[in-house]
């Protein structure tokens, strides 16, 4: 399990941070729902959003669940996308 954990771990998950009304900072993971940590200052929060992650992760692990992975964003002009060979492929992936 550490190994996988690990792997999870090294992702680069995309990371929203938001100024809370109260001066907190909120450092949250867009494509998990709910997982957020906050903190006094910007850096503070991202330490602890890494923290918050290990835990979910490890949790998820025990139960035999995989954490999803990170989802990258490409924006590829139509004019370029419709000369690409492998379009196939990746026309389930395009969002209109």
């Amino acid at each position: 399990m550490k190994k996988k954990l690990k792997e999870y771990m090294r992702y680069d998950y995309p990371v929203r941070i938001v100024k809370e009304p109260d001066g907190l900072y909120c450092a949250e993971v867009a494509d998990i729902s709910g997982l957020c940590a906050y903190g006094k200052t910007p850096t503070k929060a991202l330490r602890e959003l890494d923290e918050v992650k290990e835990a979910e992760f490890e949790l998820m692990l025990s139960q035999g669940q995989e954490p999803p992975v990170p989802k990258i964003k490409l924006e590829i002009p139509e004019n370029i996308f419709k000369r690409m060979r492998n379009k196939n492929e990746l026309k389930q992936f395009v969002k209109v």
